[in-house]
């Protein structure tokens, strides 16, 4: 059977590593993008080798629309086409609504929303000529239900939820299925980056009281991408432990 081909955002750290990993061990010919940290990468592509696949890293700013377009392009040249793009690339920000510089909004709009839709607009072509793909947009719990100080960060998940159900409705008989991961509190470097402490206090609120693993998450991306998800259309699905029920 022909190799999918499946694009990676923000595959450096936290979720996208971990989908990245599931990609590799199916032996898929994988493209992952990274920004600032792709070290670990270096395991992720010695492991699709090992079970009959390939990767490329490549870094890019994607929050940058030409930058964007340019990995879209490296990606297609390489492998010749896009089966499967995980746009996964963000940022979060926790401040009081009031306090947000408009430089700072825009970079969270740039960064999650802006790579969504460059990396998604550039892909599409090929996608709509081949009548065949998946776009899986990592958005994000609180675009769903808001959240005190996180006003920018919750703008640009819901907007890409948005985004999300209008190009599923667009592109469906095409056979292109878009759908959206939206994880509720996940350990990673981003979680421990926020301004809010999570201790065991916290952990408390989630009904499971704990906070979910990269990998549950991207278990999730991996069945939509594949035999699973062939009547997914424009769903967002969230796996947050019962914080958003």
């Amino acid at each position: 059977m022909e190799k999918r081909v499946v694009v990676i955002t923000g595959a450096g750290k936290g979720i996208g590593l971990a989908t990245a990993r599931r990609f590799a061990k199916n032996g898929d010919l994988l493209a992952l993008n990274y920004r600032n940290s792709g070290g670990e990468l270096v395991e992720v592509v010695e492991l699709a080798k090992e079970n009959g696949g390939d990767a490329i890293v490549i870094q890019a700013d994607l929050s940058v629309h030409e930058e964007a377009v340019n990995f879209i392009n490296k990606v297609e040249e390489h492998y010749g086409k896009i089966d499967v793009l995980v746009n996964n690339a963000g940022i979060l920000q926790s401040k009081p609504a009031h306090t947000i510089e408009w430089h700072e909004f825009n970079k969270m709009i740039d960064t999650n929303l802006g790579s969504t839709w460059s990396c998604t607009m550039t892909a599409l072509p090929g996608m709509m000529e081949r009548k065949s793909g998946r776009i899986i947009n990592v958005s994000s719990e609180l675009g769903l239900i808001g959240f005190p100080t996180y006003a920018s960060y919750c703008a640009s998940k819901g907007a890409i939820i948005a985004l999300t159900k209008a190009l599923a409705k667009e592109y469906a008989h095409l056979g292109i299925l878009v759908n959206s991961v939206a994880p509720g509190p996940v350990a990673t470097d981003m979680l421990k980056y926020d301004t809010i402490e999570y201790n065991d206090e916290t952990r408390e609120t989630v009904p499971l009281k704990r906070f979910g693993e990269p990998d549950e998450i991207a278990a999730v991306i991996e069945f939509i991408a594949g035999p699973g998800g062939t009547f997914l259309v424009g769903q967002i699905i969230s796996p947050n432990g019962g914080t958003a029920i």
